[in-house]
């Protein structure tokens, strides 16, 4: 496949992972290629972001697969640490808040426990805040990124002990 025919493929399915997770604004690099996409729409559901990093993970790997090249950390397991904790990452590049505004509380702090769907931070892209969501019940043991810091995509923000590992 050309390259041309290649990228458009890809805006193409960066567009139908916006449409599925109901995402205002996405992101996608591949060396030289830069994708930038935006719209605006209703606010992101929470739980469905997990799902939709995924999608963007398994995209890249495919897209990868077919130029030969390797994903790196896009290809790293998404739910599961080593010992059993739940790593949450970044489902896109922005800058990371540990609370709603400089001046109130982090959303949570280590030692804490959440609940599945509660709110662990704030992701900015592209002047939208997209809230980040615990995937799992379980007590936040690690906050893996600094207030106001840039991630990446698929970068670890947080680690949970799951109510499995914890018990």
């Amino acid at each position: 496949m050309d390259k041309k025919k290649l990228q458009a493929q890809t805006v193409r399915d960066l567009l139908n992972i916006m449409d599925e997770g109901n995402l205002s604004a996405i992101r996608y690099k591949d060396g030289d290629v830069k994708i930038e996409l935006e719209r605006t729409l209703p606010r992101v559901d929470g739980l469905s972001l997990p799902h939709m990093a995924q999608r963007v993970r398994e995209l890249i790997d495919t897209e990868a697969s077919a130029s030969g090249t390797t994903a790196g950390a896009a290809s790293a397991p998404v739910a599961q640490h080593e010992d059993s904790d739940t790593l949450v990452r970044s489902p896109m590049v922005g800058t990371f808040y540990v609370g709603p505004s400089p001046d109130e509380d982090p959303f949570v702090k280590p030692g804490q426990e959440v609940l599945t769907g509660q709110t662990l931070a704030i992701v900015e892209a592209m002047k939208m805040m997209n809230e980040i969501k615990a995937p799992a019940p379980g007590i936040v043991t690690e906050v893996l990124a600094a207030n106001g810091a840039q991630v990446e995509y698929d970068q670890p923000l947080f680690r949970i002990a799951t109510e499995a590992s914890a018990q």
